[in-house]
C-alpha cells in the first residue's frame, strides 16, 4: 500500500473456519496488504486485562511478557466483553452502528474476520484473494458514502 492518507475502503472478510482465514491472512501478506485478523481467541488475548512484566517462568504461559491482572477464573472467555472489544475496533474503522451490530453478531456466533483498509484501487484485488480462501461474505466499506455490500 502506498500512502495511509489516501486509504478509504474498508474490506471484511468473515470466514467460518480458521484454516481459510490463516490462508486469507498470509495471501494478504505476501500480495502486500496489511489485513488485521480477529476471531474470539484474538480478541480475548488482547491486553485488556493483562498488564506487561517481563517473561514470567513459571506456570503456563499466556502470552510472551502478560500476566492477568484479574481472575481468569472459567476457561471460557468474558463474550459479552469480547464483543464490545470487536466492535470497538469496528469502530475505529469508522463502520456505521448498523453494520457494527451486524458483524458483532456473527462474531458472537463464531465469525472469523479479516479486515483490510486500503485505497478503492486495490479494493478488487483484496475481495478476489478473500473470496479464493474461503470467506464466506465479503463486504466493501466506502468510508466517503454509504457501504457496500459484495456478498460471496
Amino acid at each position: 500500500m502506498k500512502n495511509s492518507a489516501k486509504i478509504e475502503s474498508v474490506i471484511v472478510g468473515i470466514f467460518d473456519n480458521a484454516q481459510d482465514l490463516d490462508q486469507a491472512d498470509e495471501r494478504l501478506a505476501a500480495a502486500g496488504f496489511e489485513g488485521t485478523v480477529y476471531d474470539e481467541a484474538i480478541v480475548a488475548e488482547e491486553p485488556s486485562n493483562v498488564d506487561p512484566v517481563g517473561p514470567v517462568p513459571v506456570g503456563p504461559v499466556l502470552a510472551p511478557g502478560v500476566v492477568p491482572t484479574e481472575d481468569l477464573g472459567s476457561i471460557e472467555p468474558d463474550s459479552p466483553t469480547i464483543v464490545r472489544a470487536f466492535k470497538s475496533h469496528l469502530a475505529d474503522c469508522h463502520l456505521p452502528d448498523d453494520v457494527i451490530e451486524a458483524y458483532a453478531t456473527a462474531f458472537y456466533h463464531k465469525g472469523k474476520f479479516v479486515i483490510v483498509r486500503t485505497e478503492p484501487e486495490c479494493d478488487k484485488h483484496v475481495m478476489k484473494i478473500l473470496r479464493e480462501c474461503g470467506a464466506t461474505r465479503v463486504d466493501q466499506h466506502d468510508l466517503n458514502t454509504n457501504p457496500l455490500s459484495n456478498t460471496k
